[in-house]
């Protein structure tokens, strides 16, 4: 097949949760068929990583988002009514880019990743769509809207409601969607009427590779915390858990530490290493020495949509993770897997505390958490069920129309904030 895949951020490197998944789908998915990528840069840096998605992809367009022209679209899209997330991610470039393919390619099925990136298809879509939501983003915005206080928060409600009517809209344009997690897809089923399947995340099982136990450090044994340190979510979860569960940890287990890893620390992380115990990283080259180094993966959550692949890496790496049922949305794994359950922070420091008591019990966690990740998330299942999605909405379509045909004459609308 020809397929058109459309991220809003470019796969490469496959250090971050969005990256991760596109990344292993395109490249799962080039070695049967021809892939042809549409993106953008965040960073004027990352369009050298062009180069990298060519050797998986036909063809590759990459145009950098610039963060200022994004959020004056978006203050824009404030006035005119339309979604602040599509606005920010509207680019006049990549819709030409996208444009000029149909019309000189046979494109058979296109891949949605993101709901912002659908604006880029003609409407209703001439070709077979399946759109990856991941998360249902529109319930993410309006939970900020609720956890964080004016002015944000009226903007954040305004935008989940914009945002649900925009991903609606697309949504029952596609002829699947797909999202990482059952909850999320239970938000979707209410909504939609386009079919919705649950695809869930899986691990490099090769390059996240089970770690020795760790061993307590001079001054105690060392928590773990993985994650983009500007992204609010992570922010509050490392902040819950410096100020409410560690002190509480410290207080049975002397000298133990918590090490939050990340790029992008905000002002607020970087202050919790002001406390006893707390250590930030920031970014570093290679978040694996760190989870090897440490007894217990730690996934205190109070707001997070989907599936968690900080949880999933440190499974992988045969670490013992406790966290909230937040953290763990979107798993099978069951306590029996390796993990361990919380929601208060008496009970979280429980957990913990146990496991750094008994070493062998840790061990064996690790153990299981490691063979629940080999079992339940491998790359290439979660490829070759996206590859029987795409065959089934093909068959659904009928005969496959000719993308030049359609790109001449459909009509393609003006995005949001153009």
């Amino acid at each position: 097949m020809n397929l058109l895949y459309l991220a809003h951020r470019i796969p490469y490197p496959p250090d971050k949760g969005d990256k991760i998944r596109s990344f292993h789908q395109v490249r799962g998915l080039s070695e049967r068929h021809a892939v042809h990528l549409a993106t953008f840069a965040d960073a004027r840096e990352d369009l050298a990583h062009a180069a990298a998605m060519r050797s998986y992809c036909r063809s590759v367009e990459v145009v950098y988002r610039n963060p200022r022209t994004a959020l004056l679209r978006a203050g824009l899209a404030v006035l005119t009514g339309d979604s602040l997330s599509a606005a920010a991610f509207h680019s006049g470039t990549l819709q030409r880019a996208v444009q000029k393919l149909l019309a000189t390619e046979r494109i058979d099925a296109a891949i949605v990743f993101s709901s912002a990136m659908a604006q880029y298809l003609p409407y209703p879509p001439p070709i077979p769509v399946i759109l990856d939501m991941v998360d249902v983003d529109s319930e993410k915005w309006r939970r900020y809207g609720e956890t964080l206080g004016p002015p944000r928060s009226w903007i954040y409600q305004l935008e989940g409601t914009r945002l649900a009517s925009f991903e609606d809209r697309w949504g029952n344009a596609s002829d699947r969607c797909v999202v990482a997690a059952r909850a999320e897809a239970v938000l979707l089923e209410g909504r939609l009427r386009t079919p919705v399947s649950v695809l869930t995340n899986g691990v490099d099982l090769e390059y996240l590779r089970p770690a020795e136990p760790a061993e307590a450090g001079e001054g105690g044994p060392d928590l773990v915390f993985v994650g983009m340190m500007d992204y609010f979510p992570n922010e509050d979860a490392v902040t819950y858990f410096a100020h409410q569960v560690l002190p509480k940890v410290r207080s049975s287990v002397a000298g133990t530490t918590f090490t939050i890893v990340g790029r992008n620390p905000t002002s607020r992380v970087r202050n919790l290493a002001r406390l006893p115990g707390v250590r930030v990283t920031g970014a570093v080259p290679d978040v694996r020495p760190h989870v090897a180094a440490a007894a217990v993966s730690v996934a205190p959550f109070r707001i997070a949509r989907g599936i968690q692949n900080k949880v999933l890496e440190a499974m992988a790496m045969a670490r013992p993770v406790v966290g909230t049922a937040l953290g763990f949305q979107g798993l099978s794994a069951l306590e029996s897997d390796g993990i361990r359950l919380a929601d208060d922070p008496e009970g979280m420091a429980r957990e913990i505390v146990a496991l750094l008591k008994d070493p062998k019990v840790a061990r064996e966690d690790g153990q299981r958490a490691r063979a629940y990740v080999e079992r339940a998330h491998r790359w290439d299942a979660h490829v070759s069920t996206l590859e029987s999605m795409l065959d089934e909405v093909r068959s659904e379509r009928g005969a496959r129309p000719s993308s030049p045909s359609v790109a001449a004459g459909g009509d393609l609308p003006a995005a949001a904030g153009a």
